[in-house]
Parts: C-alpha cells; sequence; structure tokens
C-alpha cells in the first residue's frame, strides 16, 4: 500500500468527521456546539522491530519491562502508524487564562476551560473513531492492523505507567521529543493528542530528525509557572522536572459533574500545554548574547 493514501484517509476522515465537532446536544454552552476538535494531523511511520520497541523503551528509567512491542500486540507486524491531532486555535486559547499564581482552588481562571474539557473527552472519542477507521482502511486493503490502546490487551501497569505509551511511540515516529510537562512536543506543538495503530502492511519509516528524547525543549520554565499545583520543577531538568503524583490527583479531581443526555464526565487541566512557546510550535532556541 502507498503511504499517500493511507494519509489522504487520514487527512480526509479528520477533516469530514462528524466526530471533529462538539455535538450539539453534549455541548457545555449552546456556543460551542458544532465547533471543530482538531486541526490538520502529523502522521509519522515507525519500523515494528524499531529498538526503541524492542530495547530502549523496555528500560526502566524509559518505561519498563511492561512495554509490549509491536509484535506481542499483532504477529507480523511490519509498521507502527502514529498520529498526533492538534487542538484548533479555539480550544487553546481558551485554556490560556492565567494560572502563574500560587494555586487557589477558588480562583477560576486556574481551572482549565470548558472548550477544554470537550478537547480531552470528546476529542479521545473522535481520536478513538479514527484509529478503527485506520484499521478498517487497512483490513479492507488486505493487512491486520490493530490500536493497541483501544484494544482489550491495554493495559495500566502502575500508576502513570500502561503496556503502550503514545507518547513514547510518536517519539520513535519522528513527531518530537518529549519537554519539561512530559508532553511530547511535534512541529506543530504538544497541545493535542496521540494515537496509533500496529500493522503488517510495510510503510517506509519516517526520519528521526532528533537525536536526543529531549531536544526540542528550552526549559524556559513556562510550563512551570502556568502549572495550577506546583507540579514542575525546571530545576530538575527534563527526565525528573513533572511529578505526576501531584498533577495526576489534581487532573483527576477537576471533573464536572456528569452533563447531556449522554451524561458525559469530563476532567482535565492542560494549563502546562497553552500559553507557553512549544503550545503550538517547537520553541526557538534562544539566541546566545556575545
Amino acid at each position: 500500500m502507498e503511504l499517500e493514501a493511507l494519509k489522504a484517509m487520514i487527512f480526509s476522515t479528520v477533516e469530514n468527521s462528524e466526530k471533529n465537532r462538539i455535538p450539539a446536544e453534549d455541548a457545555i454552552a449552546p456556543a460551542y456546539a458544532g465547533m471543530r476538535i482538531f486541526e490538520e494531523p502529523l502522521i509519522g511511520i515507525a519500523d515494528a522491530k524499531d529498538p526503541y520497541f524492542t530495547e530502549l523503551f523496555k528500560q526502566p528509567q524509559v518505561i519498563g519491562p511492561h512495554f509490549r512491542e509491536p509484535e506481542l500486540w499483532l504477529p507480523g507486524a511490519k509498521s507502527v502508524i502514529s498520529v498526533f491531532l492538534p487542538f484548533t486555535e479555539e480550544i487553546r486559547a481558551s485554556n490560556r487564562t492565567r494560572s502563574d499564581e500560587p494555586y487557589d482552588e477558588r480562583n477560576d481562571n486556574q481551572r482549565c476551560s470548558d472548550l477544554w474539557l470537550h478537547g480531552r473527552i470528546e476529542g479521545q472519542i473522535m481520536g478513538d473513531s479514527l484509529f478503527r477507521a485506520i484499521c478498517g482502511f487497512l483490513e479492507e486493503n488486505g493487512y491486520a492492523a490493530i490500536a493497541p490502546s483501544i484494544s482489550p490487551g491495554f493495559r495500566g501497569v502502575k500508576p502513570y505507567s500502561s503496556n503502550w505509551s503514545e507518547r513514547h511511540v510518536a517519539h520513535a515516529a519522528g513527531l518530537g521529543t518529549f519537554g519539561l510537562s512530559r508532553g511530547l512536543i511535534t512541529e506543530k506543538g504538544m497541545a493535542g493528542r496521540f494515537g496509533s495503530v500496529v500493522t503488517d502492511a510495510f510503510f517506509p519509516p519516517t526520519e528521526r530528525k532528533y537525536s536526543s528524547p529531549f531536544e526540542y525543549c528550552i526549559l524556559c520554565g513556562a510550563c512551570q509557572r502556568r502549572c495550577p499545583t506546583g507540579a514542575i520543577d525546571a530545576s530538575k531538568g527534563c527526565a525528573d522536572g513533572k511529578d505526576q503524583n501531584i498533577c495526576g490527583p489534581y487532573v483527576v479531581g477537576s471533573h464536572l459533574l456528569p452533563h447531556g443526555p449522554n451524561q458525559i464526565v469530563r476532567y482535565g487541566c492542560g494549563k502546562c500545554q497553552v500559553g507557553v512557546p512549544c503550545e503550538h510550535a517547537v520553541p526557538a532556541r534562544p539566541v546566545a548574547r556575545s
């Protein structure tokens, strides 16, 4: 199969899917009904036998031995397709309200926006639909495919770690490098959602234009200032600079009451992904003074 045919299918689905719009019946506010969730995606390809999968990601300091390489998800796997779905400007802008001040639960500016909640929850629904469609497209063309994160074999192994990591897969597929906030910085920034498909179809791997897992992060500290709970500390460096034990409970505890006829529960934060240099691009490095 030609890679261009696969890309065309993905671009078309993101552009035309009704799931890439906030449903009127579930909109938290009437003005949000029909608003687009994602911009045009980025697509990367990794070789299913890449040492990143078979060796690097299994190291305890990266993901761990519980990481399942592509061959264990799909015997005969040849390629891993990774997709980044960037949030629209409207969703990103809605969540840029000030948060660089001491945390105060009474300060509504520190709570993530309702539009961001739609991006996180309805955006995930859209993403899951897209990755099922990619699997269907490949199967229609005679190939086997599986989307690990929405398959029965996906499971959390310990707090904040699972047997498949979409961010790490995207890193292996040439889409970007990690930042201080543990998000993945791509050519379209880090504000969005990731997903992937493992297949026995072969596609040429995407070149990784970086040699370090943290190459795109400039350690500017903007995400640290944006974090409402103090979970980020730039002085500890990219690898250890975010405390998930502080971040995680805050995100889960931020949920709204079930809303709409489908009684969807929404929660999120994302303050560290917006109002920062890596929100929608790879940040420029400061010019050294002579």
